[in-house]
């Protein structure tokens, strides 16, 4: 399977499950601790409650600005080793047909675990300074982010 393949299901999957609101799916995608670079902080979730606390803080986000539809399209991956995929993604939060915040773009670090595909990094154009993640602050970004490129 190509890298490029194996994210798209994966993001695809992990975002299904925000939407659904399946906190264990979620989890399952997840390894700790998942370190999270933003265009202005470097954070760390350690533990599974702090995990639980910020995916239910950004799906109640998500339901407070009407979101109907999380798309994520991945535009470049590639392996770092056999069991380790790295690539980037652009996410569109929509409520009907109009962006809820402007499209940003994430580059996530994987590792398998067994049959398991589990983030295990992710780096993102966003302006968040904590966690949870609310998209608070997000700037519009032109492709290729150059902060993620490097």
């Amino acid at each position: 399977m190509l890298a490029a393949d194996i994210l798209q299901k994966f993001v695809d999957e992990m975002g299904e499950a925000v939407m659904r609101e399946r906190f264990d799916d979620y989890r399952a995608g997840v390894r700790l601790p998942l370190d999270i670079l933003t265009s202005v902080a470097s954070l760390t979730v350690s533990t599974v409650e702090d995990l639980r606390g910020g995916f239910d803080d950004f799906t109640e986000m998500l339901r407070n600005r009407s979101v109907t539809d999380m798309i994520r399209v991945v535009m470049d991956a590639g392996f770092e080793s056999p069991d380790c995929v790295v690539g980037i993604y652009e996410t569109n939060l929509l409520s009907g047909d109009q962006h809820v915040v402007p499209p940003f773009y994430s580059k996530m670090w994987l590792c398998r675990s067994g049959d398991a595909w589990q983030a295990t990094k992710i780096h993102n154009t966003t302006q968040d300074h904590r966690w949870p993640m609310l998209l608070s602050r997000v700037n519009p970004v032109q492709w290729p982010p150059k902060e993620l490129i490097q």
